[in-house]
């Protein structure tokens, strides 16, 4: 590879900061400003074209993010909000007890 070419790809690509893991803060305003500040950064080092996808892809990523998460919560609010099953369960692996037959109850046969 002559140094050229070298030099081509290294001006090219993207900044490292674009392609950092998100910051483990727990602010959202943290977030948020993060997301801004590489939509920024990508602003300027793309042309206007490319800037285009960069911000159709976020906002994709975006609305299939908020969509798996709304899935998820709905999930666990129905698990939560199940009515409670009444009445005698009867399943396969049950724990069998064997019954006896007296019943204190009963009077005394005699």
């Amino acid at each position: 590879m002559t140094d050229v070419t070298h030099d081509r790809i290294e001006t090219n690509a993207p900044p490292s900061a674009l392609t950092e893991p998100p910051p483990d803060a727990e602010d959202t305003a943290r977030h948020i400003g993060e997301i801004f500040r590489r939509l920024a950064l990508a602003a300027e080092t793309f042309p206007s074209q490319a800037y285009a996808r960069v911000v159709a892809a976020v906002l994709v990523a975006l609305g299939k993010a908020v969509l798996i998460e709304a899935e998820t919560q709905a999930d666990r609010l129905r698990g939560r909000t199940a009515p409670a099953s009444t009445g005698i369960k009867v399943s396969a692996s049950a724990r069998r007890v064997d019954f006896d037959g007296w019943d204190p109850g009963d009077p005394d046969p005699q």
